[in-house]
């Protein structure tokens, strides 16, 4: 029987629940609260970064039960769920420049928007004076990664044409590492980033309450009193849905790194020689494989591929399993030293980094499970929205395991 899809308004079926990504709340809502208590003992607001997660619903709720209120994601396809009433009052920040196909769509949808280019901040003053109302934009600043902002040589008159511009207003400036080259925030480049504001502050005679960093990787300046004080906000989405930190390879101690957990089934075990027999080609992504001949193995073809998550960045979370190759539809896991005599019919269960997790919450393929610690409904979404099949979990129910991802990936 076809069930109503409380998020799109279609008729969705239940076909399976694996392959699922099975969420503990409650670990996010302890990470959030965390990270929001140690960026106000420093003077700082939080913007939760949502994209690695789409922005989930229930994400987002869990996030608001730690305290944090500002949301950030770079798709506004993401955003018209978070303008509901049962949220109350959520400040959403667009963290791409939009499109200008969508640029339209930003007024009443998002509070802020990053941008960068006077064109585009152009067109977004009239989609905003064609809504009678005005959007608050923050002006991305390059600081070294090389993505996209404005040169700081370039930004004192940037800024000032951008004043000028009727339907918008700069509320503050927003910098970015880490994302393209890996460049790492040291205590000196936030420093001229803080700076920076400053002087176009003075040069500009406009307030820009807000200096907004990110990512995750800033929260150890934080963490050793090395962040300028003249940085306002920062934008973290690790930390707060991994409790790591990739761009510098760490894990972080004092948060939890178990909130998500990838669980998928097995459809084949059988021993076969660990090498190809005959002539040798590029695999289904069009890579050269490396495969060591290590002789006879036992093999467990799981249901799980490329189209469902990204297997460079898994982690199994049972000793002795490891990852043999991938292709869109299938995963093949060498068992032979395994803990557990796998079978058909089997849930294996993987952590995942950063890429992985936003994989596999991207794939229509992948249901979500999510679960309180104590008795709470579990309920499954898929792509298009929520199923109505739900049960009651204990604490025995909750997603298990302590490992950590490494960082990286």
């Amino acid at each position: 029987m076809p069930v109503q899809s409380s998020a799109a308004g279609r008729s969705v079926h239940a076909v399976s629940s694996f392959p699922r990504v099975v969420v503990d709340l409650d670990c996010l809502t302890d990470n959030a609260a965390k990270v929001r208590s140690l960026c106000q003992e420093h003077g700082l607001g939080v913007v939760a970064v949502t994209k690695g997660v789409t922005s989930d619903v229930e994400i987002v709720q869990a996030f608001m039960r730690g305290g944090i209120h500002g949301i950030g994601d770079s798709r506004i396809r993401d955003f018209p769920s978070l303008r509901q009433g049962e949220f109350g009052v959520l400040e959403l920040t667009l963290l791409r420049q939009p499109p200008r196909s969508q640029i339209h769509l930003v007024p009443h949808i998002t509070d802020r928007a990053f941008m960068s280019e006077l064109s585009a901040m152009e067109a977004l003053g009239e989609a905003a004076l064609a809504k009678g109302t005005t959007c608050d934009v923050l002006v991305v600043v390059e600081m070294g990664d090389r993505r996209d902002g404005v040169p700081t040589s370039e930004l004192t008159s940037f800024v000032l044409a951008t004043s000028r511009i009727a339907g918008v207003e700069v509320v503050g400036l927003a910098a970015n590492v880490g994302c393209i080259t890996g460049l790492l925030p040291t205590a000196e480049n936030q420093e001229l980033f803080g700076a920076s504001a400053a002087r176009v502050r003075r040069e500009t005679g406009l307030p820009l309450k807000i200096v907004s960093t990110g990512g995750t990787v800033a929260l150890d300046l934080i963490e050793h009193g090395r962040l300028s004080p003249s940085v306002t906000e920062l934008r973290a989405g690790e930390a707060l849905l991994l409790g790591v930190s990739t761009t510098d390879s760490r894990v972080i101690p004092w948060l939890r790194q178990d909130a998500f957990v990838l669980e998928a089934e097995v459809i084949e075990v059988r021993e076969k020689p660990s090498a190809p027999d005959g002539p040798v080609g590029l695999d289904a992504e069009g890579r050269q494989p490396h495969v060591v001949d290590r002789g006879v193995r036992r093999r467990a073809v799981v249901a799980l591929g490329y189209a469902d998550t990204d297997a460079d960045a898994l982690i199994p979370l049972d000793d002795g399993v490891t990852i043999a190759g991938s292709s869109s539809d299938h995963m093949v896991l060498d068992v032979t030293e395994a803990e557990h005599d796998f079978c058909e019919g089997d849930v294996v269960r993987f952590r995942m980094k950063y890429v992985a997790l936003l994989h596999s919450m991207l794939s229509p393929y992948v249901a979500r499970e999510y679960r309180r610690t104590q008795n709470a409904v579990v309920e499954t979404l898929t792509w298009e929205g929520r199923l109505t099949q739900a049960h009651q979990i204990g604490t025995d129910g909750a997603a298990g395991g302590t490992a950590a991802p490494a960082g990286g990936g």
